[in-house]
């Protein structure tokens, strides 16, 4: 049976309740009622590839975890952190694509304990390995195996609900090998925002804009907490493309959603896609790749 979404952490905190203020983070039974729609929750088995389709939550699919795969030379041998994992999907194509051994780590009980679920269902739990807690806060040496063991770190479009970012790259840098790879997908401040933009961001995408970094203040803590080689790969242009596309497929399919999903949860959704449109259009919020190598 899928998980009933009652699992509580003392690691996850606050924070995990606070980002629920996010309308994409805020029904988890949306996972369910599309695998239902789809006849997928009550078979034997869940290919992830197919999963995938549902339960990504990050930007022009699978193509960004081959990219992942591909830089960080990613194969069997390899363990990689996934912070913000969500869902798994992330850490189940990972999987899929290198045969690597990936920590799933989600802040969110209930998020995490339907990856879990659905990891299962895929038949890739000896591989993929969830934990819920806050990178911030969890003990490190209790991380994988502890300080300096992981080849790589990816995450997608999470260090944007992280204010903190000088801690969150230490400890990034903390738990890689000499030479590990961080490979993620961010947000960063492009010129000044707007104060209406600023209530967006923090109300609409839980990340507070006066705290998300320029470019040159984002390479500036990577260095200081020691990453070199450091590819900072802008992507505002071809996110702009895809979050407005997003959007008009998601009107334009409204009618087969609300059966599956129902309204309220329709207009929770298009809000949010609203805002990620209005935001990236007004070119002051951009989207980044950061490849980086720890010292």
């Amino acid at each position: 049976m899928p998980p009933s979404n009652n699992t509580t952490t003392e690691d996850a905190g606050n924070n995990a309740h606070d980002i629920k203020t996010m309308k994409l983070y805020n029904n988890v039974d949306r996972i369910k009622n599309e695998l239902a729609s789809r006849g997928m929750l009550n078979s034997d088995f869940i290919d992830p590839m197919a999963l995938s389709d549902i339960d990504s939550m990050h930007y022009c699919g699978n193509s960004v975890i081959e990219d992942a795969v591909e830089t960080m030379k990613v194969d069997s041998t390899s363990k990689i952190l996934d912070i913000g994992s969500g869902f798994g999907g992330t850490s189940r194509v990972l999987a899929v694509a290198s045969k690597c051994n990936t920590i799933a780590l989600e802040l969110q009980p209930d998020i995490h304990e339907m990856a879990e679920y659905l990891t299962g269902r895929c038949n890739l739990s000896e591989l993929v390995h969830h934990k819920v807690g806050d990178i911030l806060t969890l003990d490190l040496n209790k991380l994988g195996d502890g300080l300096s063991s992981f080849d790589g770190v990816v995450s997608f479009l999470v260090f944007l609900h992280i204010a903190e970012k000088k801690l969150l790259l230490q400890n990034c840098a903390k738990v890689l090998k000499p030479g590990g790879f961080l490979f993620i997908e961010d947000y960063y401040r492009r010129s000044s925002f707007s104060a209406s933009e600023v209530e967006s961001l923090s109300n609409d995408l839980f990340c507070n804009g006066n705290e998300l970094p320029t470019r040159d203040v984002y390479i500036s803590h990577l260095e200081a907490s020691g990453f070199h080689n450091i590819n900072f790969i802008d992507k505002s242009s071809e996110w702009t493309t895809y979050v407005t596309e997003r959007l008009e497929k998601f009107i334009a399919n409204r009618e087969n959603f609300e059966n599956v999903h129902g309204e309220r949860t329709y207009l929770s959704l298009l809000h949010f896609y609203k805002a990620v449109v209005a935001l990236f259009t007004g070119q002051h919020l951009g989207g980044v790749r950061i490849v980086a190598e720890k010292h």
